[in-house]
C-alpha cells in the first residue's frame, strides 16, 4: 500500500492519499476522533497509525470513513441483529446504547476503545449503581462479541462492575397459601404450578401439553413479550419429577383444545399483564406485598433452603448455571434471622435441656 500526506488548497486541508488494492482513497479526518486534518503534524501521527494497521493487517479504507462499521454507532446496530437475545433484551441493549453509550463514544472505533475510555464513559453516566452496571455490562457483551467475530484482538480493561444486590423477598409456605386462596379457583392452577416447580413466569406462560409425560415435567419454552420462543431464558432445558402435588394441580387446570397447558377464559395462554393483575389484586385482599416473579422462583429456593435442603440441590431445582445465584437464596434479613433464632430457643431452653 502506498500513503503519502497531501494538503487541499481550496479546502485548506491535509489529507491522507491511500493507494489500496488497485484504488485511490482519500482520508480527510480521524473517524474515531472527529478531528480534522488541519495540521501536518496532525496528518503525519495518523498516516502512522494507518501504516501501523496496514502490518498488523488490519487496514480497510471503509474502516476510516466517517461512516465507518467498526465505530460503535454504527456497529452496535449489526451487533444487535445477529444477537440471540429476546424481545426485550434487545429493546433494553438498544436503549442503553442510544441513550448513554453512542452520546459519550459513538464515534470511537471499537478496535481503538481503550480503559481511559470505559473509565470517563462510567464516571459520566447520571444513573443509579445498577443502571451504570446494565450499562457498562451491554458494552462488554457487544465487544466480547466482536472479539468472538475477530474484528477485535483483544478486550480493552473495563471499570470494576459491581452493585449491592436487593435482599431476596420471599413468600413462606403460609403466606403462599393465604394469597393463593385470594385467586379465581379456575385461575389458581398457573400460579400453583409456577410456585411447585419454581418457574419463571414467561416459562409457566409456555409450558405445553408436550412437555408433561408419566413421569416428569420438561421446561423447554419461554414467551418473550408475547411471541414464543423454542428456548427458555437462559437457553437450558430443565427437567423435574411429576410430584404427586402437581398431578393434583393439573387435574383441575382448565380442559382446553389448545397445546398449551394453562389458558385463560378464552382459551388463550395468560400473558404477563393478566397473571400480574390477578397476582396483585390477591395481595391487596392478603396484605401481602411481593413480586410474581419472587413468589415462584425465589420463594421456592427460600422455602427449601428454610426447610435444611443443601445448597447444591436447590441450584440444582431452580436450574442456576452457578452456585453463587443460589447463595443469595441463603442470605436473610434481620427479621428473618431473628425468627430463625427464636424458633432454635424452642428447641433448646437456656440451660440447655431439650424440650
Amino acid at each position: 500500500m502506498g500513503g503519502s500526506i497531501q494538503y487541499d488548497k481550496k479546502r485548506r486541508r491535509h489529507y491522507i492519499a491511500v493507494y489500496w488494492q488497485g484504488k485511490h482513497h482519500k482520508i480527510w479526518e480521524n473517524p474515531h476522533t472527529g478531528e480534522k486534518l488541519y495540521d501536518k503534524r496532525q496528518a503525519q501521527k495518523l498516516l502512522g497509525v494507518i501504516q501501523d494497521e496496514v502490518d498488523r493487517g488490519a487496514f480497510h479504507p471503509r474502516f476510516w470513513k466517517p461512516d465507518s462499521p467498526l465505530i460503535i454507532r454504527e456497529y452496535y446496530q449489526e451487533w444487535l441483529e445477529s444477537v440471540d437475545v429476546s424481545a426485550k433484551t434487545k429493546r433494553d441493549y438498544a436503549g442503553y446504547f442510544k441513550n448513554h453509550i453512542i452520546p459519550q463514544i459513538g464515534g470511537v472505533d471499537i478496535r481503538h476503545l481503550r480503559y481511559k475510555h470505559l473509565q470517563k464513559l462510567y464516571k459520566d453516566l447520571n444513573l443509579s449503581t445498577k443502571g451504570k452496571y446494565n450499562v457498562m455490562g451491554a458494552l462488554k457483551t457487544m465487544l466480547r462479541w466482536a472479539y468472538n467475530s475477530e474484528d477485535i484482538i483483544r478486550m480493552p480493561g473495563f471499570p470494576k462492575l459491581s452493585f449491592d444486590l436487593p435482599e431476596v423477598e420471599y413468600l413462606t409456605l403460609e403466606q403462599q397459601e393465604v394469597v393463593l386462596r385470594h385467586i379465581p379457583e379456575m385461575d389458581r392452577p398457573v400460579f400453583e404450578f409456577g410456585m411447585e416447580y419454581g418457574l419463571r413466569t414467561q416459562e409457566v406462560r409456555a409450558l405445553k401439553k408436550d412437555c408433561i409425560t408419566e413421569d416428569e415435567v420438561i421446561i423447554k419454552r419461554s414467551f418473550s413479550d408475547n411471541t414464543l420462543q423454542e428456548h427458555t431464558k437462559t437457553h437450558q432445558v430443565r427437567r423435574g419429577p411429576l410430584t404427586e402435588a402437581a398431578r393434583d394441580i393439573l387435574s383441575r387446570a382448565r380442559v382446553n383444545l389448545s397445546p398449551f397447558v394453562f389458558v385463560r377464559k378464552d382459551g388463550k395462554p395468560y400473558t404477563n399483564k393478566n397473571l400480574n393483575a390477578l397476582w396483585k389484586a390477591a395481595c391487596k385482599a392478603a396484605g401481602v406485598n411481593i413480586k410474581l416473579q419472587n413468589a415462584f422462583r425465589h420463594s421456592l429456593g427460600c422455602q427449601l433452603l428454610d426447610q435444611g435442603e443443601d445448597l447444591e440441590f436447590v441450584r440444582d431445582v431452580l436450574g442456576h448455571t452457578k452456585t453463587d445465584m443460589t447463595r443469595r437464596y441463603a442470605r436473610r434479613n434481620p427479621a428473618t434471622m431473628k425468627d430463625a433464632l427464636e424458633r432454635r430457643r424452642k428447641v433448646v431452653d437456656i440451660k440447655g435441656r431439650k424440650k
